[in-house]
């Protein structure tokens, strides 16, 4: 039987489309924050000021600052997203079915269910907190259990970590 010098060729090929073909998979530990991702500085629109450097020597940081806290930018984005919403209420009784909408429960909910495609909500204290919605974001000070049987969806809670059981895909569940 005759080797030829091709084989080892089209392995080593095989290999650097492999390395090279962008794919990864990444996985979160839920009671770590997560890591700072580097990104260029966006430039701020012409009818915006500029904002001055930090002239205190420290890098900010969107690590949360204990353990019950978001991150800096989970706060930012938390009270964006209660300014922007479009129902307020207090803990409803059946599950939320509005896609698309950006719902405020405000108070403790013993029960939370979300049935949302592509929606938001920010709740207070959730007892347990299921959510069978596809492309949805929860943001909650405190929960205490999580189901999840949606896909590319992102649960971020403050304190401490819920018992978690993800049955989707492609969800993200972590404090911050």
């Amino acid at each position: 039987m005759r080797r030829t010098k091709a084989t080892p060729a089209l392995l080593a090929a095989l290999l650097l489309v492999a390395a090279l073909s962008g794919c990864s998979v990444s996985i979160v530990d839920p009671t770590r924050p997560a890591p700072v991702a580097s990104t260029p500085p966006e430039r701020s629109a012409p009818d915006q000021p500029e904002t001055s450097p930090d002239t205190t020597g420290e890098e900010p940081s969107s690590e949360p600052t204990s353990d019950s806290e978001l991150s800096a930018d989970g706060q930012a984005e938390r009270s964006r997203l209660i300014a922007a919403a479009t129902t307020t209420m207090p803990c409803p009784s059946a599950p939320l079915t509005e896609d698309g909408a950006v719902i405020r429960i405000e108070g403790a909910c013993p029960e939370l269910v979300v049935e949302i495609d592509a929606g938001v909500v920010i709740a207070d204290d959730v007892g347990t907190l299921s959510l069978s919605g596809s492309g949805t974001v929860i943001y909650a000070q405190k929960v205490g259990a999580v189901t999840v049987t949606g896909s590319a969806s992102s649960i971020f809670w403050e304190g401490d970590t819920p018992t978690v059981q993800d049955s989707g895909s492609a969800n993200t569940l972590r404090r911050g």
